[in-house]
């Protein structure tokens, strides 16, 4: 009886340390994305990331907030290229639970690849839909990730503002 205890202890701590190298593996490729992303906005000075690890399989949303206390430009970089599920991306002003948000602007398709954008773009739109405002002060990313195979995947988000 303890044979087959210590048997089946040691094939967990194996099976555990085998999955843990591949999350090693998994975390050096969303960083190697973070510093592709901070490369595209590298005119800026760095402010921060968020990475949002979500497991495919079935239609999701997950949701970011990003606050932007200085008046400066603020750019940011995407990379969704560990996402084989389709991603659209909706930038709003407010949380999901505000009813009168409004959406600024809406990306399609963006799975697999890089871009940028800036506040300056964002807050042109923004003032042609709420003239009252002056700029944006905190924006509301959700990503809207389709079905697709289950998998373990990630969106990186790299910010910085022109100093």
């Amino acid at each position: 009886m303890k044979k087959i205890f210590f048997l089946l202890a040691g094939i967990l701590v194996l099976t555990s340390a085998a999955l843990q190298q591949g999350d090693g593996a998994f975390d050096a490729q969303i960083n190697t994305l973070k510093q592709e992303c901070k490369d595209l906005i590298k005119a800026t000075r760095y402010e921060g990331s968020k990475v949002t690890y979500y497991n495919a399989g079935s239609k999701q949303t997950k949701s970011i907030e990003l606050f932007m206390f200085l008046p400066n430009e603020y750019q940011f970089a995407v990379s969704t290229k560990k996402c084989t599920a389709p991603v659209t991306l909706r930038l709003y002003d407010a949380a999901a639970d505000v009813e009168e948000r409004t959406m600024i602007k809406e990306y399609k398709n963006v799975q697999g690849k890089n871009f940028v954008f800036n506040t300056t773009e964002l807050n042109k739109i923004y003032r042609k839909k709420v003239p009252e405002v002056e700029r944006l002060k905190n924006l509301h990313i959700e990503y809207v990730i389709g079905s697709g195979k289950t998998n373990k995947e990630a969106i990186v988000l790299v910010m910085g503002h022109k100093a």
